[in-house]
């Protein structure tokens, strides 16, 4: 009877329900039949934290603690001096190879084993470690086996989600057009993207650490050294730099930005962040801005030409309806010229559409016997085209008013062409001739021989495209000639 002791009152939940168990009823018997082994080993699993069963006999009576309890849930306390079989009857294949192994004397241990118990009325997976034992009788031959049962259910749903977690931040981060990585606090790599290995030629072992500084620009590693350092203080990480485009064997612009993960404590314990190719932005940022200077250059240049349209005009008419319909008139060829050049990029500027561009404007076409256009496909640059066309609404408005398209018998031809010249520059030369002016000394005294128009050719165009001219008024014709440097990129083609 001294044995109950260890069996006390107080001494654990376990221990009273096994002191004050009906144990006759058993296969075991009353707790003072006991043998020694049994008591000792009941005594020892009843004082242990961890979830012990002992499975008795050849039936597996059994035998467990408060932590084991705990595990059985809704089957405690109908578990205690059950068969193992009958106790936990959805495993009793698994249960029956454990006796049979035990009883044989044999071990048994499961790492992180999977079955379904039914704790609480309704299956449910578990996961457990399990190790098994056999505890030997009297006779010294196995009389039970003891089981350490430690569940391991929330440990591996945990790693499951942190494995399905991990699997689908990768997922993503490969399924991105950016290069996405891992930084430690300091900004060594901890992992980086397929994507970053496959522009910058790096492999993982490679960009880890500090290798990926190898990647970067050499200019641009102490920017990048800079945010780093701030990082950790502000916060957040976002700075531009130049990385090495491995296929291409150059440096591409990127934009990197970070966001920093943060422990229980709010403190930052890494960085995940993406690298963004902004190359296109910056080259569209880099033309916007010599666009805007030129644009501003053009604006300059505009209002000095307007001014200098409405002093020369004002000269030659002085104030009244004469000088407001010639100044309106040049101001709708300077638009004319603007609504070309705002077309350039996508419709390049030929001398052939600059002086159909004119002669339609003055309603020329509706003449089209008694005009002829003739020369190859010459390309203009911008800075060209604005001097060029004033002087061609110059000679066209004369020609209108009058020159050659002010009689049936008039002709105008206006041919170029393109050649290279003793320096080995290539050069254009364009002639505008007028023939038929049948009035004679009338019409040579009706033309402006000191006009606007004419400063422009004989002034204007030498000094603004170093142009050599001449301009010929005689009685029954007009013969313009300007011969102007082709500066390398204004292409020629066959005549039109």
């Amino acid at each position: 009877m001294s044995e109950a002791r260890i069996f006390s009152a107080g001494c654990s939940e376990l221990a009273d329900l096994v002191r004050s168990f009906d144990w006759a009823r058993t296969p075991l018997g009353p707790i003072a039949d006991w043998p020694q082994s049994l008591v000792f080993a009941v005594s020892t699993l009843l004082q242990s934290p961890v979830p012990i069963v002992l499975l008795w006999g050849e039936d597996g009576i059994m035998i467990y603690n408060d932590a084991y309890s705990g595990f059985a849930g809704g089957r405690h306390p109908e578990l205690l001096g059950s068969k193992v079989r009958e106790g936990w009857p959805e495993v009793a294949d698994f249960n029956d190879n454990v006796m049979r192994v035990g009883l044989a004397g044999g071990t048994l241990s499961y790492k992180d084993q999977q079955l379904t118990l039914h704790r609480y009325g309704r299956p449910e997976p578990v996961w457990m470690n399990l190790d098994y034992s056999p505890v030997f009788g009297e006779d010294g031959r196995p009389a039970g086996v003891i089981a350490i049962v430690v569940e391991s259910t929330e440990r591996v749903l945990a790693e499951r989600r942190l494995r399905a977690s991990e699997e689908l931040f990768r997922t993503l981060a490969q399924g991105i057009p950016q290069l996405v990585w891992r930084a430690a606090i300091d900004g060594a790599c901890i992992w980086s993207s397929p994507q970053w290995h496959a522009y910058t030629g790096q492999t993982d072992t490679m960009s880890l650490g500090w290798g990926w500084l190898a990647a970067v620009h050499p200019d641009d590693e102490a920017v990048a050294a800079a945010a780093w350092r701030d990082a950790p203080v502000s916060g957040h990480l976002s700075f531009e730099h130049r990385l090495r485009n491995a296929a291409e064997d150059r440096f591409c612009w990127f934009q990197t930005r970070a966001a920093p993960v943060r422990d229980a404590q709010g403190r930052i314990v890494e960085w995940l962040g993406t690298s963004t190719d902004i190359d296109d932005l910056r080259q569209l940022q880099e033309r916007q801005q010599v666009m805007v200077a030129e644009l501003q250059h053009r604006t300059r240049n505009l209002l000095g030409v307007v001014r200098s349209i409405a002093k020369q005009t004002m000269a030659q008419t002085g104030p009244g309806e004469t000088f407001r319909q010639r100044f309106n008139d040049r101001l709708s060829a300077l638009s004319r010229v603007q609504g070309l050049l705002s077309r350039s990029d996508q419709e390049p500027i030929t001398l052939r559409s600059l002086i159909e561009t004119e002669l339609a404007a003055l309603d020329a076409p509706a003449m089209p016997v008694r005009i002829r256009l003739h020369g190859p496909v010459v390309r203009l640059r911008k800075a060209t085209v604005q001097t060029f066309a004033l002087a061609l609404h110059e000679l066209a408005t004369n020609a209108l008013k009058y020159g050659a398209l002010t009689t049936a018998q008039g002709r105008l031809s206006v041919t170029w062409r393109t050649y290279r010249a003793d320096d080995g520059g290539g050069r254009l030369l364009v002639e505008w001739v007028e023939e038929g002016l049948v009035r004679g000394p009338e019409l040579a005294d009706a033309a402006p021989r000191g006009g606007y128009g004419r400063e422009l050719i004989e002034h204007a165009l030498p000094y603004a495209l170093k142009a050599t001219t001449s301009y010929e008024l005689g009685a029954t014709a007009l013969h313009c000639s300007i011969n102007i440097p082709l500066p390398e990129g204004e292409a020629a083609g066959n005549p039109t």
